[in-house]
Order: structure tokens, then C-alpha cells, then sequence
């Protein structure tokens, strides 16, 4: 049975898609699959020069047929006379808009070993037509070795007739394109500008070849192990007629078309084996943990291999129906030196591929039906795999750039600049395994990931990055102006984060920082300045190491162990229900409150040295515990009656207390003026006694409540 679905998201299948794919390690950015080809060589002998009258071919934006029918009769005939280049003169040429959706002779069908070279003033234009779906280039999986290269290709978006509805389609008129390759390989599109099309500038897919169906007379109840061999396994049905499993179709001599997937399951539940043999049933291979409709589903076919064994998830052979799928993926596209813009739906779409270049284009402008995105990976049952995106220009799309699913990408080097009100900038979503996002620049442009990502020395200006859980998330020298970066931390150990630096610009209207929210994290190697804080719920487990806080605003201190920290300047609240340690910490004329009577906080072996506060540098105003154990505050400003470390709010002696618990226990105290140095007097009425020990007080002194433990504390005088 042959099928044909064209790798795009216009076809049911991808419709049907929920891709819930996984990846190992060692599937990990195989980038090295990205790979240049050698295209043909170019010189003066092999270039044919379009003859406009030979061809009945209008270079002034007329004749749409006659100068469709002669563009595509001339790039045949110079294939066959074996030219390598085909250039195109200055001009408009009117593509066709044909009888039908998608109609094959209303575009230009490219050939294989060609350079399709348009004069910097030639202009593709498609003519204005009503049509849901149509290509203006078109690459199909039999076309190789192609480049595409300078002018114009433009679409109808300004003239598009939006009212028609295909009798197939739903009337969103979004697969209107500039470029289609559908299954293509060894592609280069460089230096052309692709604008205002209704749909995509370059839409980057695949076609089906093959396929039949797995149904219940072709299975029995059984596995196979790791050798090969058929054995008895509860829950597993396997393939047994090689009738149905077998590569004998002559599709299979093309290496283009080796390979196998398995689409729309029934009776069947989680996920796949497959084991390959060859003539003599000897194993070659065995796959396992493969998905259903995914790119974590396509097989390459081993070249000895003969016929495959599924293996099913099911307890009985009962109505299962699985379609065994053979695809023509685009391998190996470069699109460099581009600029795409004004386009409806797409810049470009990443659909069914392995190996796609996206390289010095500027993408801008993306926007009228949704997704609306400068790039867009989404291959539908499709794989869309080793991905390099770099050194890219992206503006005024209303999404920058969306992962839907697929895997293995590299984004560097690109800059996200300001798009519309309310757009989407970079947006990673949790089916898409494994993107290294590094050495770009975010300007006012928000990133989010939900996992599986590296996010390494990027810049942030403005703008704002997302990390909402998943697992395998690193986060990696950021360094952000006037910008704030959230971490949601889903599963223990799944976010690791260092070396974050976040500036201001001191704007009045814009506060910046680090949000944590969920599970347990490790920040490590933080630096905060002015109007940017260390914030959100936190998590009493977290650890925060090396924060320094320079300058910052007063924010409210997330829950967590801060150690080894360091602030200048410094105003923390202590105000969320939970635990704040902070240790080995050195403070310069910081200040502390708690307000909350869930709060425990804790200061360990740290250095308080204050020049310029005149109030206390600890103020416990409500909290369930407050200790403060082996620190030293050395105090030059503050005079009676202020005191050191506060317990109660002023005048709240005869309240109901709440604070709770504290210890003081281990502390030096040194002033350059008498003062108090641990004031518990109004820790209100129903407190337990507070425990004051083993501190020592130069030129400070204890006023403490009646209850309080007051044991082996050393009162000097100043010397």
C-alpha cells in the first residue's frame, strides 16, 4: 500500500500528533550529522541564461501560465542539456495560480544538480489567487544537490483572496508558500529575499513513501530478547509475518527511503521495540523505547537488514491496527544570507528534516495566523532532528522562534530583537528534547524552556528567561540588564544554575532578578545589582552559593541556605513561611527583618560591619524562630537607645508575642558608641525564653526580657 502525506502541518496525521518523546544521553545533539555537502561545480560552460522568447517566458508580471510552463520546461531541458546553473534575468515573473489547491503546475518544480541563480533584480511573484494551499518553489524527495540563490520570491499576502475554503481544508488560507522542499536533499538557499506569503517564506518538509498495516492477524503473544530470540513475555505481542515486515519494495534500493516508523496505534499502549534481521534471521539491530508518531520513532534501515520484528505493549492480540510508515525527511538544507519577512504564517518552518542550516538571515515581521513565528520546529508525526540555528537577525515577529517537537538543536550567536506587543519570543516546549541555546542576545525578548536545554552565556537586555521545570536544564553564565530570570524547579536536581550576573540601569520603572519557585535548586555564583533581587516562595532545601548583592533594592529573601553570600547596601525581608539560613556571609551596612510568624530564619558565622545604618541590623518583628549563632558585628554609627539585634516590635512588651523561639549564642559585638546590642525586652507576653549565651559585647549591652536565658555573656568596656 502506498501512501503519500506530505511532512508539513496541514495533513491529519500531525494534526493527530501528541508527541511525548524522550531522549537519551547518547542521542544528545548529534550535530555532527550536519554535514556540507559538494554541490556541483559552477563555470561559464555550464550556465544557461534564461532566453525569454525561446520559452514564451514575460519578465514584466504577465502571462502567468505561459511564463509558468516556460520557466519549468527550460530548467528541464537545461538539466537534461547538462547545464549546472540556471540563471534567471532581471524581471517579474508571474508563477500561475493554477486550477486547484496545491496544484503541481502552478510553481516552479526545481531539479536536481542545479543552481536555481536569480538576477539580484529578478522577481518571483505569485499571482493572486484564492487558493488555501500552493508552493511558489518546490523541491520534491526526489530532488538533490540544489541551489537557490539571489532576487526576490514574493507571495500574494496583500492581494490573497481569503474568502474561498478548499474542500479539504478550514478556510485559514496558511499554506500559502514561498518555498516547499518535501523531502529534498543537499539544499542551499542563500541571499534571496522571501516575503509576503500567506503562509510560510520556506516551509521545510517531507512526504510519505510507503506504508501498510500491522493488524491482529499479522501478531502473536510474545517478546524477543536481547539476542534476537523469540521468548514468552507477559504484556508483549510481537510481528510474525514477514509478509507485512519485509523491505522488499523496490522503494527500498533508494538509501534516501531506508528507514521505518510506526503511525496511529490501536490496541496498543505506551511505546515500541523493533529488531532488524537479516535473510539468514540473524539480528542485527534492535531499537528499543521507541514512540509512536515522533520523531523518537524513525528507524534508519541497516543495509543487510531483510525484514523487522515489532514489539507491542499489549496483553492480547485483539484489535490492534499499527501503520508501518516509510518517509522522505529534507536532509542537509542551508538557508544563509536570506532576508524573510512579512510573511502570514511562518518565516520558516521546520518540519520533517535532519540537518537543516539556518544561518546570517533576518527574519522580521512574522505575524497574521497563528503560530506567527520567525522559525517554527513542528514535523507532525515527522522527525525534525540536528538543527543549527546561528548568527540569525529576528524582529518584529510576533514569536520569535517555538520548539514544538523534534530534537537536537544548537541556537548561538543570534539576536532576538524587539518583537510586537505581547509577542512570544523564544519558547522551547516540553516535547522538544535537547537545545543548546548559547552566546545569543535577548532584547526586550522573553525566552522559555520547560527542559532538556543548555542555556549558556546569553545576554538579556530587558527581557526575561523561563525555565518552568523538566529535567537536564543548564543554565550557564547569563549576564542581563534590566532583566529577570524565573526558575520553576519540577523535579529535584532537573535545573542547575551558575554564574548569573543582572545589572540595572537603575530605571525607576523596571525591577529585575531571580524568582524560585517549586522543588529544591542550586544557584551558584550569583551577582545582583541595583534594582534586581533574589525573590519568590524558594524552598527550604534550596542552596544559594557565592550571591553577592550589590546595591539592590529591598526585596523579600526567597526560602533557602545562602552560603558564603555577600551584601552591600542591603535591605531583606525574611517574610516567607519557611526556613532562610544565611552562612559564612559577609554584610556591609545590611539590614534584616522578619514579618511573618512562619518564618524561621537563621544567621551562621558571618560579619556584619555597619558605617551608616542607625537602626538595628537584625529586626525580628514576628517569626516562630530566629537564631543567630557565631557571628560578628562590628558597629561604628548607631547610638542609644538603638540596638543591634531587635526581638519584638517597639512597644509591644505586654503584647501577645510573636516571636516565638530565639537563640543568640557564640556572637561578638563591637561599637564604636555605647548601645544595646541584643534588645529582647519587647519579645511580648506567652514567649518562651529566649536563650542569650556565650556572647561578647564591647562597649554593648543586654536589655533582655525577665524569662530570657541570660548564661555566660562577657560585657566589656570600651577600650
Amino acid at each position: 500500500m502506498i501512501f503519500k502525506v506530505q511532512g508539513s502541518q496541514k495533513n491529519e496525521y500531525d494534526r493527530k500528533n501528541d508527541d511525548s518523546a524522550f531522549m537519551s544521553s547518547q542521542d544528545s545533539l548529534h550535530l555532527d550529522k550536519i554535514i556540507e555537502k559538494t554541490f556541483p561545480t559552477n563555470n561559464e560552460e555550464n550556465v544557461y541564461s534564461l532566453e525569454l522568447k525561446k520559452w514564451r517566458i514575460s519578465n514584466d508580471g504577465t502571462h502567468p501560465k505561459e511564463t509558468t510552463k516556460g520557466l519549468n520546461d527550460a530548467i528541464k531541458w537545461a538539466q537534461k542539456e547538462g547545464y549546472t546553473t540556471f540563471y534567471v534575468p532581471p524581471g517579474t515573473y508571474l508563477i500561475c495560480k493554477g486550477k486547484e489547491e496545491d496544484d503541481t503546475e502552478a510553481r516552479i518544480n526545481l531539479v536536481s544538480n542545479m543552481t536555481f541563480l536569480l538576477d539580484e533584480k529578478a522577481i518571483i511573484q505569485k499571482e493572486s489567487n484564492g487558493f488555501e494551499i500552493y508552493s511558489t518553489l518546490f523541491l520534491d524527495s526526489e530532488v538533490e544537490n540544489v541551489r537557490i540563490k539571489g532576487g526576490t520570491i514574493r507571495g500574494d499576502r496583500e492581494t490573497h483572496d481569503y474568502s474561498q475554503k478548499g474542500e479539504h481544508t478550514g478556510g485559514s488560507h496558511e499554506w500559502g508558500n514561498g518555498i516547499d522542499t518535501a523531502g529534498a536533499q543537499n539544499i542551499e538557499i542563500n541571499g534571496v529575499k522571501i516575503e509576503k506569503f500567506t503562509g510560510d517564506g520556506i516551509e521545510i518538509g517531507g512526504t510519505t513513501i510507503y506504508g501498510n498495516y500491522i493488524t491482529e492477524e499479522d501478531i502473536e503473544i510474545g517478546g524477543i530478547d536481547e539476542n534476537g530470540k523469540l521468548i514468552p513475555t507477559k504484556g508483549k505481542v510481537r510481528t510474525k509475518n514477514n509478509e507485512i515486515a519485509n523491505f522488499n519494495n523496490p522503494i527500498y534500493k533508494n538509501p534516501h527511503y531506508r528507514n521505518i516508523m510506526m503511525w496511529l496505534p490501536e490496541g496498543v499502549d505506551g511505546n515500541y521495540d523493533i529488531f532488524f534481521y537479516r535473510k539468514d534471521h540473524s539480528l542485527i539491530r534492535a531499537e528499543r523505547d521507541l514512540h509512536f508518531n515522533s520523531t523518537w520513532g524513525y528507524s534508519e534501515i541497516p543495509e543487510d537488514a531483510v525484514y523487522f520484528r515489532a514489539v507491542f505493549n499489549s496483553d492480547s492480540k485483539n484489535n490492534i491496527i499499527v501503520n508501518r510508515m516509510t518517509v522522505a525527511i529534507t536532509k542537509n538544507i542551508t538557508i544563509t544570507n536570506c532576508e524573510i519577512g512579512y510573511n502570514r504564517r511562518q518565516g520558516i518552518t521546520v518540519g520533517a528534516s535532519d540537518g537543516v542550516n539556518i544561518v546570517n538571515n533576518k527574519i522580521h515581521n512574522t505575524n497574521g495566523t497563528a503560530p506567527e513565528s520567525g522559525i517554527d520546529i513542528e514535523p507532525g508525526f515527522y522527525p525534525a532532528i540536528n538543527t543549527n540555528i546561528k548568527g540569525n537577525q529576528f524582529l518584529n515577529n510576533t514569536i520569535h522562534m517555538v520548539f514544538a517537537y523534534g530534537g537536537n538543536a544548537l541556537i548561538e550567536e543570534n539576536y532576538f530583537g524587539p518583537n510586537v506587543k505581547d509577542g512570544i519570543g523564544f519558547s522551547i516546549n516540553p516535547a522538544y528534547y535537547g537545545a543548546t541555546v548559547k552566546n545569543n542576545t535577548f532584547d526586550h525578548t522573553d525566552f522559555t524552556t520547560w527542559g532538556n536545554t543548555n542555556y549558556s552565556n546569553n545576554t538579556l537586555l530587558s527581557s526575561l528567561a523561563v525555565f518552568e521545570g523538566g529535567t537536564d536544564v543548564i543554565v550557564h553564565g547569563v549576564e542581563g540588564i534590566d532583566s529577570s530570570i524565573s526558575f520553576n524547579q519540577t523535579v529535584n536536581g532537573g535545573i542547575k544554575a551558575d554564574n548569573i550576573t543582572l545589572s540595572s540601569t537603575n530605571k525607576s520603572d523596571i525591577n529585575g532578578g531571580i524568582y524560585v519557585y517549586g522543588k529544591q535548586i542550586h544557584l551558584k555564583d550569583v551577582t545582583l545589582t541595583g534594582s534586581n533581587v533574589l525573590s519568590g516562595d524558594g524552598n527550604n532545601a534550596s542552596i544559594y552559593d557565592n550571591v553577592k548583592f550589590n546595591n539592590t533594592v529591598e526585596m523579600n529573601l526567597a526560602l533557602g541556605t545562602y552560603k558564603d553570600c555577600y551584601s552591600i547596601n542591603g535591605l531583606f525581608s525574611l517574610n516567607v513561611a519557611g526556613k532562610i539560613v544565611l552562612e559564612n556571609c559577609k554584610f556591609e551596612d545590611t539590614t534584616f527583618y522578619t514579618y511573618n510568624t512562619e518564618t524561621e530564619a537563621a544567621f551562621y558565622h558571618s560579619t556584619f560591619e555597619n558605617e551608616k545604618i542607625e537602626g538595628p541590623i537584625i529586626l525580628a518583628l514576628e517569626a516562630k524562630k530566629v537564631n543567630v549563632l557565631y557571628n560578628k558585628f562590628n558597629v561604628n554609627l548607631a547610638e542609644d537607645p538603638n540596638s543591634i539585634i531587635q526581638i519584638g516590635r517597639d512597644a509591644s512588651e505586654h503584647d501577645p508575642t510573636k516571636v516565638f523561639n530565639s537563640t543568640i549564642k557564640g556572637n561578638t559585638f563591637i561599637s564604636k558608641q555605647s548601645l544595646i546590642g541584643i534588645d529582647t525586652i519587647n519579645g511580648g507576653i506567652g514567649s518562651f525564653p529566649y536563650l542569650i549565651e556565650d556572647n561578647t559585647l564591647t562597649n554593648v549591652k543586654l536589655n533582655l526580657k525577665e524569662n530570657d536565658v541570660n548564661r555566660n555573656n562577657r560585657i566589656n568596656k570600651k577600650k
